[in-house]
């Protein structure tokens, strides 16, 4: 594959994704105007609320200039919290193209490409889409969502195994490639060797505790919508809404479904979450002002309970078994520490960091603005949760490392 044809390709499924992204919301909303439009409004309306919410999932904030809707009046506000259903749509696309742009021989044009195409289609969208009650910085539309499809082009097409179609199908490694990948091989070897050796399995267990929490709620959310059925369906009979609009309102609540499974996290956790300015949702206690009407809040957790509390056992138990579950993976670990405490220190310390870091990232990508007044502040504090787990992994990762971790004392015990 030559370097143009890298560069095409790129491009062409960077409109791809855009289309299938900005396609997936304009879909439903031309169906509703134009079945139940009244005339009144116009179809570049659907279009405006596609792009919008398109460059929101990129991580670009989309601000709103003081008005009044069905007659409440609201100030100047932005929304900053990515809809992740949709970030995530666009995430798995661009690293399964990354993946296939793998086995090319050339891999900066497709990078190049991509991230140009990406941006300036972006950007060509918020213009088409521009509206005076809609506040848009002038360059974000171009370099966020480019710096966002571009490093998950690099990152894709770098790391794993190379995409092959067939065996014996591919071609010389793309020196691109093989640069950043013995660059990080050589960044990994310089690192200390007491980091170094607890890194593999520190964060395993980290990664394991996360996905825990997050298989967690997703499961407490499924079982609270379904034992809250009734709840749900008045939900939906009180907003009024036709065939049409309750689809469309499904389709909303997808989209901003997985920050509900991470706020669930930090409810699990003990750290909690907020809807609304001067609410708070835990295990210990629950304060909510007036909400949204959504039926997905119907999964929300009314008041403190002591059966509540017993879900923070989730990440202790979820980090102590993880450990002792890695210990294959720690062999190294056992060879190089003199001493069962500092081999335990050192995995455990790695386990919570690494933790605490991913908990911090997907808290701050799901929790923000998500409209006007209350609704300025939604979702975990990611200070909190990521120290809470950075706690919960520690402890319980420590005392099941004190058994891994034990060096080895002859040459028999290591066969």
């Amino acid at each position: 594959m030559n370097r143009g044809l890298s560069f095409a390709i790129a491009a062409l499924q960077a409109l791809i994704i855009i289309a299938t992204v900005v396609g997936i919301i304009v879909a439903p909303l031309t169906l509703a105007w134009f079945i139940e439009g009244d005339g009144q409004i116009e179809w570049i309306v659907a279009l405006k609320v596609a792009v919008y919410a398109f460059l929101l999932a990129c991580g670009v904030p989309i601000g709103f200039a003081s008005g009044q809707i069905v007659g409440f009046s609201f100030d100047a506000f932005y929304m900053t919290a990515l809809p992740l259903g949709l970030t995530m749509v666009i995430a798995m696309m661009a690293i399964r193209i990354g993946h296939r742009l793998s086995a090319s021989s050339s891999l900066w044009p497709a990078w190049l490409g991509g991230a140009v195409a990406f941006g300036g289609i972006s950007y060509g969208l918020s213009a088409l889409a521009a509206d005076p009650a809609v506040l848009v910085d002038q360059y974000a539309p171009i370099y966020i969502p480019a710096l966002l499809f571009g490093s998950l082009l690099v990152i894709a097409s770098v790391s794993g195994p190379r995409f092959e179609l067939f065996e014996g199908a591919n071609g010389p490694e793309a020196r691109e490639r093989i640069w950043l990948r013995s660059l990080a091989a050589g960044a990994y070897s310089k690192l200390h060797w007491s980091i170094r050796t607890a890194l593999n399995p520190g964060v395993r267990v980290g990664l394991s505790v996360v996905a825990t929490l997050i298989l967690t709620s997703s499961v407490l959310i499924a079982l609270a919508l379904g034992f809250g059925w009734v709840q749900v369906i008045g939900f939906y009979q009180g907003l009024g809404l036709s065939v049409l609009g309750g689809v469309m309102l499904t389709l909303g609540q997808l989209a901003v479904l997985p920050n509900l499974i991470v706020y669930g996290a930090a409810w699990i956790s003990g750290a909690g979450f907020a809807i609304g300015n001067g609410s708070y949702v835990s295990p210990f206690a629950t304060e909510l002002g007036p909400i949204p009407a959504l039926p997905v809040f119907a999964a929300v957790p009314v008041g403190g309970s002591e059966r509540g509390l017993l879900f923070i056992l989730v990440p202790i138990i979820a980090s102590l078994l993880a450990t002792l579950f890695v210990a294959k993976h720690a062999d190294q670990l056992r060879w190089e520490y003199g001493t069962r405490l500092t081999g335990a220190l050192s995995l455990s310390f790695v386990a919570a960091l690494s933790a605490s870091i991913v908990t911090f990232l997907i808290s701050s990508l799901a929790s923000g603005s998500f409209g006007p007044g209350r609704l300025g502040l939604v979702g975990a504090d990611s200070v909190v949760f990521s120290a809470v787990i950075f706690v919960e992994v520690l402890i319980p990762s420590f005392i099941a490392a004190l058994v891994i971790a034990k060096p080895y004392t002859d040459a028999s015990e290591r066969k």
